[in-house]
């Protein structure tokens, strides 16, 4: 059955679930604590939430299509793809930036690039959403979950 969509929903749900294996993996190599919960605890749920989740949508999709759903090569917008690519780039660059530049003054442009590439317009709008969810998560992972995270060039 050709099914662009569907199609690309299988094929998202089955990467993501994937990558949280490795990551649940990655995760179950922390320490643990001798009390409570340990570095690796969260990271292990929510990666447990996500394979449930990929495995019920692979699921739904094959019971739908009966069988594993086509690409209709013809119907794919090579502008959607491209943006995902640049999106896939510019989350790995801030990966290896943040350490360097730091939490607060990277995530900001981070996700004000990411609302322009995605077509957000409303420029002032998306600089002070930007900078004030950077600071919200900020405030509640260091003030609150008092977890640290990286200061970089501020620090």
């Amino acid at each position: 059955m050709k099914n662009t969509e569907k199609a690309a929903d299988f094929w998202i749900a089955v990467a993501g679930m994937i990558i949280s294996i490795v990551l649940f993996k990655n995760a179950s190599t922390m320490p643990k604590a001798a009390r409570g919960i340990g570095p690796g605890d969260y990271p292990k749920i929510i990666c447990t939430v996500l394979i449930v989740l990929c495995a019920v949508q692979i699921i739904r999709i094959l019971a739908e299509c009966k069988g594993f759903p086509l690409i209709d090569f013809q119907s794919v917008n090579g502008k959607y793809i491209l943006r995902a690519f640049i999106m896939i780039l510019m989350s790995w660059i801030y990966y290896i930036l943040l350490k360097k530049v730091g939490f607060l003054i990277l995530t900001p442009i981070y996700l004000f690039a990411s609302f322009i590439l995605f077509g957000y317009r409303k420029w002032i709008r998306g600089i002070i959403y930007s900078v004030a969810f950077s600071a919200t998560v900020y405030f509640l992972f260091v003030k609150v979950f008092l977890v640290l995270l990286p200061k970089g060039i501020l620090g």
